[in-house]
């Protein structure tokens, strides 16, 4: 029995006690572990990208068009080992072709990838052939007032400048 002028708590309540801190601060420290983890898988995401992005941007400004193939290769950036895969592809419109590169660590088992990036190059403007659209929604394909005759006889003489 406890004698009601002696204060403080029992040896089972300390235990108690520290069994409930004991299991928040596990509950703490797998919180923070988790955080440094997805830091981590973040980071290398991040450096992924990064080499796809740049191998996209190597291809396109080397100013030729890149041909339909798969190559593969090696870089080593921020201080890690790391291998990419370029797959070239020709879309459905011509002169445009679609470019995918996967990245993966020097870690990461083969044929895996942390991420895979796409994008695209074309034939620059100035190279394709000109237009012959319907931009205005004639029939003609020169567009209005071109003052070309298309041989069609409409109907409507066209004036020659003889005055007659």
């Amino acid at each position: 029995m406890r004698n009601p002028s002696q204060r403080g708590f029992t040896l089972i309540e300390v235990v108690v006690a520290l069994a409930i801190v004991a299991v928040g601060m596990l509950a703490v420290f797998k919180t923070i572990g988790d955080t440094v983890n997805n830091v981590d898988e973040l980071r290398d995401r991040s450096f992924a990208e990064w080499i796809a992005d740049n191998r996209i941007t190597e291809m396109r400004i080397s100013g030729q068009m890149p041909s339909v193939d798969e190559t593969a290769g090696e870089i080593d950036f921020a201080g890690r080992h790391w291998h990419w895969v370029t797959k070239v592809s020709q879309t459905q419109v011509k002169g445009l072709r679609r470019i995918d590169v996967s990245v993966r660590s020097d870690t990461d088992p083969e044929g895996s990838s942390i991420t895979t990036l796409a994008g695209f190059m074309g034939q620059t403007a100035t190279a394709a052939p000109p237009s012959r659209a319907d931009w205005y929604g004639n029939d003609d394909s020169g567009g209005p007032g071109d003052g070309e005759d298309d041989g069609t006889d409409d109907g409507q003489d066209e004036p020659t400048g003889d005055g007659g």
